[in-house]
């Protein structure tokens, strides 16, 4: 698969979660001033997976070396998941990625924009 391009709601979603985490690496638990580009929005099922690419449950922030050890270690990257969030929830997310979902990209970016004034009110 190649490189999954980065649109409008990509970047709202992952404004979101970072804010959600408190510029927090959920791994290390190293902490960020925004704006950063060291603190990633990492997803669990790849972004290529338009089911889960929006899924909150599928992301979280991790900062630039936590989130390439994942990548590079994925079988630590489940067993984390599934120690962080639950085996259900785990499970539910991977079944979630499997299914069709049609891209509504410009619902998803106001979405998500919607959510970062919530969570800053």
């Amino acid at each position: 698969m190649g490189k999954v391009k980065i649109d409008a709601a990509d970047k709202a979603f992952s404004l979101y979660i970072r804010t959600r985490d408190r510029w927090t690496c959920k791994r290390c638990k190293k902490q960020y001033t925004p704006p950063t580009m060291a603190l990633h929005c990492s997803h669990f099922q790849g972004r290529g997976k338009e089911a889960t690419r929006f899924d909150p449950l599928n992301a979280d922030a991790l900062c630039y070396g936590c989130h390439q050890y994942f990548t590079s270690h994925p079988a630590e990257h489940y067993q984390w998941q599934v120690a962080t969030k639950g085996q259900a929830v785990v499970d539910a997310i991977i079944l979630r990625s499997n299914t069709y979902k049609k891209k509504d990209r410009k619902a998803e970016a106001i979405l998500w924009k919607n959510e970062i004034k919530t969570l800053l009110t």
